[in-house]
């Protein structure tokens, strides 16, 4: 009984100590089940990376601390990573900490190609080895291209006449394990040599192939090509060249001119031959048949159709002699046909309006091309006029005068005019009526025009889009009841889509957050596709890729939205530039300049640049530093400069200087881009101006002479919207500085100097550009005499001035008519700018201006030049030679002035 008693005992402290741990442990077991399906993110650790920032690469993977891990999407996740294109693999080890989950992602990167080293190259240059290997500095290496370039590498050395050559490829760690050495041994062999040439005599002195020359495919196919040219050019055919090989050291090169064509044209007096030749298709098709023979034809009569010969006719004939086919075409021209007048019937608005808007006119020369385009004009406008059922009949043609006159009647069925009625918008719930109303131009009781109901649609959807509905429909009903029309515009919005991650790719040298920063859609914003063109344009203003794309890269619809990831695509530029400029101006004489660039300092975008300008005048040198989104803010610029300046000012008729100044200033100031084309600037200087060899007349103040230090702060507005800033056809530059110095900025003088600019461009026609442009400046001096140091005064005349006088040489002048400058000045300046093709162009100008020296002074009379110059249009602006004549010239004065230089005058 007492063991029995006992085991009770021992029972039920087993069974009170189960039910305490079942108890006790099952709240630990359901929160351990809950976590495994939802565990909680404590800490991420990224381990071999060295490409990417750890920041940018923990936000491509999706998961940040505090958030909840999900293998699945972790899965999505480094596949999306993947597209970087730096990654050569990527593993996730995670790790229970027991208040939640450790993640570290182990990466491995493609190493970067630091150096190539090529050796052995004697034969081909280093250049074509490297294009043949599709390989280069800064490229990701990868070692399944080795072999490929080791193949590529000899079949460039087989095509320049190494059959023997052999190639190794080895690579090696030089310092860092992301980056790899490339070492090239090329052992070329022997080149196969041709030893004699089986080749017609005609057709070999017509080649640069010679014996002894290195059996070099890329040079024979080029001389080839050269030789089936002469053939095409002398008339033949389809001439055979080739194939051609190396046989036994002798290059076999079968020739075959083939048939050749001559061409004659008979009875033509309005156009010449060499005109018509240049429109026959039988060169470019290789072939002459009965197909081109009408083709060239129906070319020839067009030809004449166009400028005006209504009653042309061609006849063509064929002869063949031996291997020659002639071809001859007479042409029976007719007289030349103009419009004589142009009338409607069945047309009750004004028909003032109409002719204006037809390309055909009255007294111009008749083209029958134009007809159907005409009756096109007409029917558009009635159409906009809610007149949707009207029709051009028919055109009646009435020929007088011995057929040289045609007169033309549309006949025109209006139909009726229908007017908008009603108008309704259905199946909006995110965006309200009145927000789509706005976004359309329709209006009640309006003419129904079919083009602004498809511009409504577009309008619409665009107004969606900006929300991030892309996948939104509009579909538009028009109901038509006699001359009233009801619009329905249907709206099926779908779910919204918004911005997911951004995956950048292509960037070896600029950093990523550099590139982020464009951004102006946030991740989860509306996908807006209209924003997204304007950022891939902010990324091509950078200045430092010369491809940009940005690609949907996937989608995730969720049940209230789609969810895009998006891939930019870039590839690099050049970072840095070097430019060298020579030229000669009528003042400067013979000049060159020398500009180096570098675009991305640090993979930053910052700039650093040094420009020398030397000429028989002037020598400047100086240093630019260029910090793009100071305090990381848009569109903040902050600017540094350091110049050493000299410069002489010379009379240009005798080149006796005048007056000589040594400047050495520091500039430090800061742009912001108010809006697209608007800028403003403030900016601090401080130059120490050394003023020597002056003339007599033209010391005005106690500080023309010696060293003098000017500190001085500007302030500038700039709106510019010119469509070229080189060479504008359109738009216009409107702009004011300020500047003033003073004591308190370090200044040795004071004064107050202001200036502004408007210069506009209109292009009147294709080809011709009337450009005009108004400047004027003002200071005034705080010192004892009223006079500005010479280095700040106003002076006029020269190549973008007034082009009548020569180099400063309008307004006051001191002892023996030496210029001193002023301190007013007015300049307007108007040009007819005319394009005459293949790069040369010609200009009409007219120029005024004159310089005061004090307020006083100020009579309002401007001196006047007049002239024309020559335009050659280069890339980055024209080079011009300019003459001015003078309106009114003083006793002693040239009539006018002769320059040469390069840009335009304004």
């Amino acid at each position: 009984m007492m063991c029995n008693s006992k085991s009770k005992k021992t029972y039920s402290r087993i069974s009170a100590a189960i039910l305490f741990l079942i108890v006790f442990f099952i709240p630990l077991f359901k929160l351990s089940a809950e976590s495994v399906g939802r565990e909680l993110i404590r800490d991420i650790k990224v381990v071999g990376l060295s490409r990417i920032e750890s920041e940018a690469f923990v936000d491509m993977m999706c998961f940040h601390a505090g958030e909840t891990f999900d293998k699945e999407v972790l899965k999505k996740c480094i596949r999306r990573t993947f597209k970087k294109g730096i990654f050569l693999d990527i593993r996730v080890d995670s790790e229970w900490t027991g208040d939640g989950v450790k993640l570290t992602y182990f990466v491995r990167e493609f190493p970067v190609i630091s150096n190539i080293y090529i050796k052995g190259n004697n034969g081909v240059s280093k250049k074509q080895v490297m294009k043949a290997m599709s390989l280069d500095e800064g490229d990701d290496f990868r070692e399944e291209l080795v072999q490929k370039a080791e193949k590529n590498i000899i079949s460039l050395y087989k095509r320049k006449g190494f059959y023997n050559t052999a190639v190794k490829i080895s690579f090696k760690t030089p310092k860092s394990i992301s980056k790899v050495d490339i070492d090239v041994n090329i052992d070329e062999g022997m080149p196969l040599r041709i030893k004699s040439i089986n080749m017609p005599d005609e057709a070999l002195r017509r080649t640069g192939v010679s014996v002894n020359d290195i059996y070099d495919s890329d040079i024979i196919d080029k001389e080839i090509t050269k030789l089936k040219g002469y053939y095409i050019k002398q008339g033949y055919i389809r001439p055979e060249v080739g194939p051609y090989e190396l046989r036994d050291g002798e290059l076999y090169v079968p020739v075959n001119p083939g048939g050749r064509f001559e061409i004659e044209f008979r009875e033509n007096t309005v156009f010449s031959n060499k005109k018509l030749l240049k429109e026959m298709p039988f060169i470019e098709s290789e072939m002459v048949s009965d197909e081109l023979i009408e083709e060239a034809s129906n070319r020839i009569r067009d030809i004449y159709l166009k400028s005006g010969y209504y009653h042309v006719q061609v006849a063509a004939g064929v002869e063949n002699i031996e291997d020659l086919t002639k071809i001859t075409f007479i042409i029976f021209e007719g007289k030349k046909v103009t419009v004589g007048s142009v009338d409607f019937e069945g047309m009750s608005i004004d028909e003032k309006i109409v002719k204006g808007m037809i390309p055909l006119k009255e007294n111009a020369l008749y083209d029958e091309d134009l007809l159907a385009g005409s009756s096109d004009s007409i029917e558009n406008f009635y159409n906009a006029l809610g007149y949707i059922n009207m029709k051009v009949i028919n055109v009646r043609k009435a020929f007088e005068n011995d057929g040289r006159i045609v007169n033309l009647v549309f006949e025109i069925n209006e139909g009726i005019q229908v007017m908008v009625k009603g108008l309704d918008i259905n199946g909006n719930s995110d965006l309200s009526v009145s927000e789509i109303r706005n976004a359309i131009s329709l209006r009640m009781n309006t003419p129904l025009n079919l083009v602004d109901i498809r511009d409504a649609r577009y309008s619409v959807l665009a107004l969606y889009k900006r929300f991030g509905y892309i996948d939104a429909d509009v579909d538009i009903a028009t109901e038509i009841n006699g001359n009233e029309a009801d619009i329905h515009f249907n709206i099926t919005e779908n779910r919204p889509s918004v911005l997911g991650k951004v995956i950048i790719r292509g960037n070896r040298k600029t950093k990523e957050k550099i590139i982020r920063r464009e951004f102006t859609l946030t991740e989860g914003s509306p996908y807006n596709y209209d924003e997204i063109l304007k950022i891939k344009q902010s990324i091509y203003k950078m200045g430092l890729f010369n491809e940009v794309s940005i690609d949907e890269l996937s989608s995730e619809k969720l049940s209230y939205k789609t969810v895009r990831d998006v891939l930019v695509t870039l590839k690099e530029d050049m970072a840095g530039s070097v430019e060298v400029a020579l030229g000669y101006g009528d003042y400067e004489q013979f000049r060159g300049s020398l500009d180096v660039n570098y675009n991305n300092l640090g993979g930053s975008n910052r700039q650093a640049g040094f420009r020398a300008e030397v000429s028989s005048v002037e020598k400047k040198f100086g240093i630019e530093y260029v910090e793009p989104w100071l305090f990381n803010k848009r569109g903040l610029d902050f600017r540094a400069s350091l110049s050493k300046e000299g410069r002489k000012n010379v009379n240009i008729d005798t080149r006796d200087v005048l007056f000589e100044i040594d400047k050495l200033s520091i500039i430090a100031g800061i742009e912001k881009e108010l809006a697209d084309g608007l800028k403003t600037n403030v900016s601090y200087e401080y130059s120490l101006n050394e003023t020597s060899n002056l003339e007599p007349g033209v010391i005005l103040g106690r500080e023309d002479a010696g060293t003098l230090a000017i500190g001085s702060i500007s302030t500038s507005v700039f709106y510019d919207t010119r469509n070229n800033p080189f060479d504008p056809s359109s738009g216009s530059i409107n702009g004011v500085v300020i500047k003033f110095a003073s004591k308190a900025f370090l200044s040795e003088v004071e004064f107050i100097k202001g200036t502004f600019q408007s210069s506009w461009y209109h292009e009147l026609r294709k080809g011709l550009v009337f450009a005009t442009s108004l400047k004027g400046g003002a200071s005034y001096s705080y010192e004892e005499d009223d006079e500005l140091p010479l280095v700040e005064r106003f002076f006029l005349g020269g190549r973008t001035t007034v082009r009548g006088y020569s180099h400063d040489t309008l307004g006051p002048k001191g002892i023996a008519d030496v210029p001193t400058g002023g301190n007013i000045f007015a300049l307007i300046n108007e040009e007819l700018r005319i394009d005459v093709g293949k790069g040369i162009g010609c200009v009409i100008f007219l120029d005024g201006g004159n310089v005061w020296q004090v307020s006083d002074d100020i009579d309002g009379k401007l001196k006047f030049s007049a002239g024309g110059g020559l335009r050659y249009i280069t890339p980055v602006g024209p080079v011009r030679i300019d003459y001015g004549h003078k309106f009114d010239r003083d006793a002693g004065e040239s009539p006018g002035e002769i320059h040469f230089s390069f840009g335009h005058a304004f």
